[in-house]
């Protein structure tokens, strides 16, 4: 059980730091200017921040899924918070990919917070089991 608790902890907060990373390049997509206008006006940096947008808001019902089970007792507890930390923890690598690119050089610098919370990705990510080991788990639920 305190497993499922640290593993659904991860998960959230990873949601919250893939939808800030989301944030802070798309603020930096509205001020930076290249060829006379913003980057954000460019449609390649607008896809790449609409499909980690995607994948952040398609992680977000499932990690409230897994809380919900967590908190009932749920039989299900243990697919459900393997399929939350899974897909917060790839929408999260992928937000920060995302915002990285964005970003550019100055994402890895003291400058911007950015390389903060990337670091902080990374290490949720490997915590409790990375996306791979919770396949695992919600494969062995399903099967099962």
């Amino acid at each position: 059980m305190a497993d499922n608790r640290a593993t659904l902890g991860a998960a959230a907060e990873l949601l919250g730091l893939a939808s800030r990373s989301i944030e802070m390049a798309a603020d930096y997509a509205k001020e930076r200017h290249q060829f006379g206008k913003p980057i954000g006006s460019f449609q390649a940096v607008k896809h790449k921040l609409v499909d980690a947008l995607l994948h952040v808001e398609f992680a977000r019902p499932v990690v409230y899924r897994a809380a919900w089970s967590l908190s009932q007792r749920d039989e299900t507890i243990e697919r459900d918070v393997s399929m939350a930390k899974a897909m917060a923890g790839e929408a999260a690598a992928g937000a920060a990919k995302a915002a990285l690119q964005t970003l550019g050089a100055i994402g890895y610098t003291q400058e911007h917070e950015l390389h903060v919370w990337m670091k902080r990705v990374w290490a949720l990510n490997a915590a409790w089991g990375n996306p791979d080991h919770h396949r695992a788990r919600v494969a062995s639920a399903v099967i099962a």
